[in-house]
């Protein structure tokens, strides 16, 4: 018999964990499917006031409120676009990045297009950067990056392709005015330039090119006042690279994106190209990002897990933050955002009595300050508690997953709950202890919830990660698989009441459980899943060409498009409609540029020709990340119906 260990996270504010509540509240639905009520806080250099996206009445503006005279100050709207962040480029700009989906006569396809918008409190004007700047190439999707502050407030260095459509365009730094949203070209890359890393004083301490043909990645620094050629690597995938510059100048932080150990493989590379092994703390586990200032200037690392911990090279920041998570030590504690000086400190923390809450540490007085809650329509009564999960696979291999129960069910003598597996996207991703809007939707309906860390997730070691390789319907599937008949073993789950639900990967892996497992769900639900693999990767080529690196890294960990087709077909569960036996909801955005559309049209195609329930909900403007508050709305009330109808009380 498999053993499940439960390691139960009690509530982060100290109130202690509660096996059953007397009354639980059962906020709608759609305080659940909108975006949140608050996103992306970001602090000012000097900590007087913070800014971020509230959304009322189904749009979103800018906000910003002063902790000196408690007054929020409504500024703009920003519905238009997808808000993706926002922060402070200096005491009086706040810089907004957002995307939409978006197509150009003349170039093939859609792309998903980022730009970056400059507020200022000053003059309450909204700027487009980067419009009307001269050259800029007009089909490319990147181009809200921000690479560097200057020393001169008002302007910042963004990187973009400079050229018109009919010559090369080549990959440029720019120093932008965040008055006009004009840039200047400041140093000229070429076609293959990846990134730009520069000083506020303007010394060009980094630039990264890769060669798609000639699998060749090369480093320049010009901090000699010229190009210099420091580091070089034959490689058919983009390595990770310079990831940031040591806050002493001396060296760039490197990872060749080899599989050596935990650290990522993170090096020193000096300005004359030499490599040596980086000391990133000594706290161990996988990192998960390494913490740097705007220029990327590396300050310290966050590690992963079911919850994060970290490591900073100052030692009274580090003293600081480690009292925040020992403090919460049963929460997540995430870090996202700070001072100039690092005199205050912002967090959202998640935990089993909060849906997200930014809390503000004040390194100078010792008091912490609640800020707001992520989301203000859903109280902890609401909340289902998460709990860490450790289960064995078939093959012994510990998979670490998050539980979570139906809000106030007493955990001790809970047995044959109706169960939600959720498996996530990536598949080089992971679950952690967080406010999962759907998740918590369906334990708040009564719905006890599995997120499993199947192998070829990250963020629990790179033996775990690399496991991955190769077995998309197999070892990654058969994991999903032990986790569900270990809760049944347990008692915990009803074998009758099983519903699988997964958005990206996680849709591939619904669709791949109602194909390859049909007698263990009762309901599929698919996120833009992917359902045939080859016209998938011949997608992927026809995109990117044959020698790009995306279809190299895609067919390492799939498999071979031209070698290994019969292997493809067979992991495919659009080519084995036949055997499903379970009802399928397929919801798709038809703006997704990650996974196409028509990825759902075939699995409609072909479950409809095998004579198969299959419903779908196609998402008018929406892209990937379902990032729409109304079609997000819309998605979980199919959801909610479908899933209700086939494993719900009334489906008993």
């Amino acid at each position: 018999m498999r053993v499940l260990v439960l390691a139960v996270l009690a509530a982060w504010l100290g109130f202690g964990f509660n096996t059953a509540s007397a009354e639980v509240t059962h906020p709608p639905l759609e305080a659940y499917g909108d975006l949140p009520s608050i996103r992306y806080m970001a602090l000012s250099p000097d900590g007087s006031i913070v800014a971020f996206a509230e959304r009322r009445e189904g749009a979103d503006y800018l906000v910003t409120f002063d902790f000196a005279t408690r007054q929020k100050t409504y500024h703009v709207k920003i519905d238009d676009v997808a808000t993706r962040d926002i922060w402070f480029a200096d005491e009086e700009n706040i810089v907004i990045l957002a995307s939409e989906t978006k197509f150009v006569i003349g170039f093939r396809g859609e792309f998903e297009y980022s730009g970056a918008f400059s507020f200022s409190l000053k003059t309450k004007k909204l700027t487009f950067l980067l419009r009307g700047t001269d050259d800029i190439y007009p089909a490319q999707g990147d181009l809200g990056r921000i690479v560097g502050d200057d020393a001169n407030p008002g302007y910042i260095f963004m990187p973009a392709y400079v050229g018109d459509r009919y010559s090369h365009p080549n990959y440029s730094l720019l120093r932008v005015n965040l008055k006009t949203g004009k840039g200047r070209r400041f140093k000229s890359g070429v076609d293959n330039t990846v990134d730009w890393f520069v000083d506020k004083d303007g010394t060009v301490l980094a630039r990264e090119d890769y060669n798609n043909t000639t699998d060749t990645y090369r480093v320049y620094t010009y901090v000699n006042g010229k190009r210099e050629l420091i580091y070089e690597l034959e490689t058919s995938q983009l390595p990770p690279g310079v990831t940031g510059i040591k806050a002493d100048r001396s060296a760039l932080l490197f990872s060749d994106g080899s599989d050596a150990d935990d650290s990522g493989n993170v090096y020193e590379l000096d300005f004359s190209g030499q490599l040596t092994p980086a000391s990133l703390g000594g706290k161990g586990g996988t990192i998960e990002r390494i913490i740097k200032d705007g220029n990327r200037f590396v300050l310290g690392v966050e590690y992963s897990g079911a919850v994060p911990s970290y490591k900073f090279y100052d030692p009274d920041v580090d003293a600081a933050v480690s009292g925040m998570v020992n403090q919460f030590s049963t929460a997540s504690v995430n870090l996202v955002s700070w001072t100039d000086d690092w005199s205050k400190l912002l967090y959202l923390i998640y935990g089993s009595d909060t849906p997200g809450s930014y809390v503000l540490q004040d390194r100078e007085t010792g008091q912490m300050m609640l800020v707001a809650d992520e989301r203000d329509n859903i109280p902890p009564d609401a909340i289902g508690q998460m709990v860490s999960v450790n289960y064995k696979a078939r093959d012994g291999l510990n998979i670490p997953s998050i539980l979570t129960w139906p809000a106030g069910v007493d955990i001790e003598t809970a047995s044959k709950l109706p169960l939600v597996v959720m498996p996530h996207g990536g598949p080089e991703s992971y679950d952690a202890v967080g406010f999962d809007w759907m998740a918590q939707f369906f334990a708040n309906r009564g719905y006890l919830v599995l997120q499993p860390n199947f192998r070829g997730s990250s963020g629990y070691g790179t033996e775990h990660r690399i496991l991955g390789k190769g077995e998309w319907g197999g070892g990654m599937q058969d994991d999903i698989t032990d986790g569900v008949q270990t809760l049944v073993e347990q008692g915990l789950a009803d074998p009758t009441r099983v519903c699988i639900v997964g958005a990206s990967y996680g849709g591939y892996a619904a669709l791949a459980g109602g194909a390859f497992t049909p007698d263990l769900y009762k309901c599929v639900v698919a996120i833009a899943p992917v359902s045939d693999i080859r016209p998938l990767l011949v997608d992927v080529k026809w995109d990117n060409g044959r020698k790009h690196w995306a279809l190299d890294y895609w067919q390492e960990n799939i498999g071979d498009l031209d070698e290994e087709r019969e292997k493809l077909d067979a992991i495919s569960p659009a080519r084995a409609a036949d055997k499903f036996t379970a009802p399928v909801l397929l919801i798709h955005g038809n703006d997704d540029t990650v996974v196409p559309i028509k990825q759902s049209e075939i699995m409609e195609r072909a479950l409809e020709k095998a004579g198969k329930d299959v419903t779908f909900l196609e998402l008018e403007g929406e892209d990937h990340w379902m990032s729409d508050g109304d079609t997000r709305i819309d998605a979980l009330r199919a959801m909610a119906t479908f899933i209700d109808q086939h494993i719900g009380a009334e489906a008993e």
